[in-house]
């Protein structure tokens, strides 16, 4: 078979030969093949590599062995398709001098070629042009070209190396500084809340400054003039642009995404026994989430005023009906909430499509109550549950002391061997089916306190149940941070597409700000006004006027695009164990990237194109 070799010369060692393309020896041999060849430095990176992966190899099989096989073959194969290029890298610094590209059937078959035309080849070997197997789109081939061009701008900065080594000391050097308290919820907070938290507000910044920078930049020192002249679409620029920034995101994001994982799978070994358990059962997997679905108190409300409307006659003209809805509400909303003493609740939840996973998966209670007077701290009461259908023989009865204002978390379906019921898995142990024929979940709370016990109609209730391992789960939810920070760069690009760098530069904090007031904005949509309300009638306190007339209305638009923006939170998800599912991930899709990502593309696109680029000048 006919590939084509690199030919090397050096003025006292002759000649070398070196295909050009994938090298399977390397990919299967690793640090092995590139030690004899005197490849130092990737040799060395790779059996780092690959010793760390050893250590943690016993705990990462049992655990997550599909992750283990797939990381370690992209990481054989892509050091197979590098490790030619690092091959010839390694003998042009040994004082070799690239010759040519030779089609040959070996590396002595191109050397044999190279002396049989006296050393001197032709144009068409000198030129080391290979023949591929496909061709891309032109239009996808100038994309690509501005995007390498781009990353290739960062790396001589020594951007990417830096940023490299500064997260890579985050995810390793914040665990080691931050004692958790031995406890498997503990080490997730540190590991997995604390680091990816900050992996993404350093690369968030990063990305802005990129993305301003790259394009303001290259206006501003006329390096863009040259590059518009060609037959390349300005949209093509802006997008390459985006894309290059993007190809680093990926880089840097998966590289603490892979620190961070195998390092909780290494620092879980360390916990004891039962807090694996947990780790394990709770923490480490992706659970789904099933609630009662929401009373429909609206049209309660309505149902419920139209009677005393009716009932009070003309009494009723002068009322306030805006403060009448919200003071029913919240008597409709109590009346489902509030669990009297020596009372029962029940909720009815409906597995759905989720039957089989219920049926034969780990299900468990996530509670959360309060009482109806005010205490300092958390108060303990003891809570009787019973789960299963009605009057069945295996429906289950648990008591338990549990807090108030706490979330707490219990199983209510498994069975140890002896056939005891048992909080989480153990070995030969079973689970029991608990869903009624109808595939419903029915649970029973029994109030034998002698306070009222409120359970919140959204928080107050929930049943978590395993749905899949803890691998790709977290995979979706680094695919969701790479979302927000794509949007960011659509940002930056926005700004810098008509801005000059400093100004683009608080263009795009400014918009970063806004997105993190977002809990002011919904406060101030929810209560209508700028200004201060009476919080025993929730009625605005002074009158703003023009200010909330106008105001408003905006601030309630731009409540309704943060929400679309920051109603995900992958990494609360993967810190308690929750699922973030595939629906979730195509819709943070939809909404970050095609709507509102889209809609800085299309502005930054527009005043990219429209943009004089012969009034920016450079500074003498």
């Amino acid at each position: 078979m006919v590939a084509h070799f690199e030919i090397l010369k050096h003025p006292h060692q002759g000649l070398a030969a070196v295909k050009h393309g994938f090298s399977w020896p390397a990919a299967v041999l690793g640090w092995v093949w590139a030690f004899p060849r005197r490849v130092w430095l990737p040799g060395l990176a790779l059996l780092v590599v690959h010793v760390a992966l050893a250590a943690m190899a016993v705990n990462l099989i049992k655990e997550n062995a599909g992750l283990l096989v797939v990381v370690g073959f992209a990481l054989q194969a892509f050091f197979g398709a590098r490790a030619n290029y690092l091959l010839s890298r390694a003998y042009q610094e040994r004082g070799f001098l690239y010759q040519g590209l030779v089609p040959a059937t070996s590396p002595a078959d191109a050397i044999a070629k190279f002396k049989a035309v006296g050393e001197n080849p032709p144009a068409e070997w000198r030129l080391g042009v290979a023949p591929v197997l496909f061709t891309l789109p032109t239009a996808l081939q100038q994309l690509l070209a501005i995007a390498r061009l781009t990353i290739k701008a960062v790396v001589r900065y020594r951007l990417l190396p830096v940023l490299a080594v500064l997260l890579v000391i985050v995810v390793v050097g914040l665990p080691l500084l931050l004692k958790h308290d031995g406890t498997a919820r503990g080490l997730v907070q540190i590991v997995i809340t604390y680091c990816l938290s900050a992996v993404t507000a350093i690369l968030g910044l990063v990305t802005l400054w990129l993305a301003t920078g790259t394009l303001a930049r290259d206006v501003e020192d006329c390096s863009m003039q040259m590059v518009v002249v060609k037959p390349i679409p300005r949209w093509q620029i802006w997008l390459g642009k985006w894309l290059g920034i993007m190809g680093l995101n990926f880089a840097l994001l998966g590289l603490s995404g892979l620190s961070v994982f195998f390092l909780i799978q290494w620092r879980a070994a360390g916990l004891p026994d039962k807090q694996q358990a947990i780790l394990r059962n709770e923490l480490l997997l992706a659970r789904g989430s099933l609630k009662e679905p929401l009373p429909d108190l609206d049209a309660d409300v309505e149902k419920l005023l139209k009677e005393r409307m009716k009932q009070l006659g003309s009494i009723a003209n002068g009322a306030d009906l805006a403060t009448v809805r919200k003071d029913v509400k919240e008597f409709l909303k109590s009346q489902y909430q509030v669990v009297p003493p020596k009372q029962a609740r029940t909720w009815v939840i409906d597995a759905g499509t989720q039957r089989s996973l219920l049926e034969t998966q780990p299900v468990y209670l996530r509670v959360k109550f309060r009482t109806a007077q005010y205490s300092v701290k958390p108060e303990t009461f003891q809570t009787f549950w019973e789960v299963g259908p009605p009057n069945a023989t295996n429906r289950v009865r648990i008591s338990r002391l549990l807090t108030t204002d706490t979330f707490h978390e219990f199983g209510v379906n498994m069975l140890d061997a002896k056939g005891s019921l048992t909080i989480d898995p153990v070995k030969d142990g079973r689970v029991l089916n608990l869903l009624d024929p109808q595939g419903r979940l029915i649970i029973t709370f029994g109030n034998a306190n002698q306070a009222n016990l409120l359970f919140d109609l959204e928080e107050g209730m929930e049943v978590l149940y395993h749905e899949g391992g803890f691998g790709l789960n977290f995979t979706r939810g680094l695919a969701i941070i790479f979302i927000w920070l794509g949007l960011l760069a659509a940002i930056g690009l926005a700004g810098a597409s008509y801005l000059s760098f400093p100004v683009a530069a608080f263009f795009s904090i400014s918009v970063l700000i806004c997105g993190l007031m977002s809990g002011t904005v919904a406060n101030v949509v929810k209560d209508g006004t700028f200004g201060s309300t009476n919080h025993d009638t929730g009625a605005p306190e002074g009158v703003l006027g023009a200010v909330d007339f106008v105001m408003v209305p905006l601030f309630r638009a731009a409540d309704q695009v943060l929400t679309m923006v920051n109603s995900f939170s992958p990494i609360d998800a993967l810190s308690t164990g929750r699922s973030v599912s595939w629906m979730t991930l195509l819709r943070a899709v939809l909404q970050i990237w095609l709507v509102i990502g889209g809609l800085f593309a299309v502005v930054g696109i527009v005043a990219f194109t429209r943009r004089e680029l012969a009034t920016a000048q450079s500074k003498s």
